[in-house]
């Protein structure tokens, strides 16, 4: 007599995107880290990633409530509804975005703001004199609960922020805050992440990007990229 067939464990898959390419800086830029919206390139990052995932049927798409969030949002999954939990959102600075660039030609204050991302976080270091990273940990791991505790959806799709999609990834990953400075997620990149019926991880991608999967045009880090922005811009 053959044994029962086993039963694979059958998990929803979340879909984590990071918005489009914004302008921080200079022309089209906005005064409030939150006002920011998508760039051209952004709106062609959103584009391809919405032809990556013609073929997924997605029951949830879920956003931060910020601009460059919501416009990603519906230019991939266009005339989907979308909800709104604002504990998605980015990390918040202290001082954007003329103060944040003040002093970056200073050597010292460059190399501190190179590592405002880590190594060495604690729960109370702060993001650019702003937001604590114990803070964006507990609201984020608070809103990534809630999300798995909503049994109508097989397979969602969340369009959040750089940071904020790190510390979802280290936590997936069992890592702790110094886990974030070691995860990139370059503008409109897409990762994936399966949950079994008790919560338990699996991740499958990791920082793909529909327009340059190879990364033929990226050859710095995201905060790196920030930096040299408000640096030309500041110095203008």
């Amino acid at each position: 007599m053959n044994p029962p067939a086993w039963p694979p464990p059958v998990r929803r898959r979340l879909w984590l995107m990071r918005h489009g390419s914004v302008a921080y800086f200079g022309p089209g830029s906005t005064t409030s880290f939150g006002d920011a919206v998508l760039t051209d390139q952004g709106c062609h990052q959103a584009d391809a990633a919405r032809e990556f995932l013609s073929s997924r049927s997605i029951d949830l798409v879920i956003t931060s409530g910020l601009p460059r969030a919501m416009q990603t949002a519906s230019r991939v999954r266009p005339g989907q509804q979308a909800t709104t939990d604002t504990r998605w959102r980015e990390i918040e600075p202290g001082q954007w975005p003329a103060a944040a660039a003040s002093g970056l030609n200073d050597k010292l204050q460059l190399t501190h703001a190179l590592k405002t991302l880590g190594p060495g976080l604690t729960r109370d270091s702060q993001f650019m004199g702003g937001e604590t990273f114990g803070s964006l940990e507990d609201r984020v791991g608070a809103a990534l609960k809630s999300l798995l505790e909503d049994t109508s959806w097989t397979e969602a799709l969340l369009v959040a922020h750089s940071v904020a999609l790190r510390c979802t990834l280290a936590r997936c990953l069992g890592g702790n805050l110094d886990t974030i400075c070691r995860i990139e997620q370059d503008a409109g990149c897409l990762n994936l992440v399966e949950f079994d019926p008790a919560g338990w991880p699996l991740v499958r991608l990791v920082n793909h990007t529909p327009p340059d999967a190879v990364k033929s045009s990226m050859r710095m880090s995201s905060l790196e990229e920030l930096l040299a922005q408000a640096l030309k811009h500041g110095s203008a």
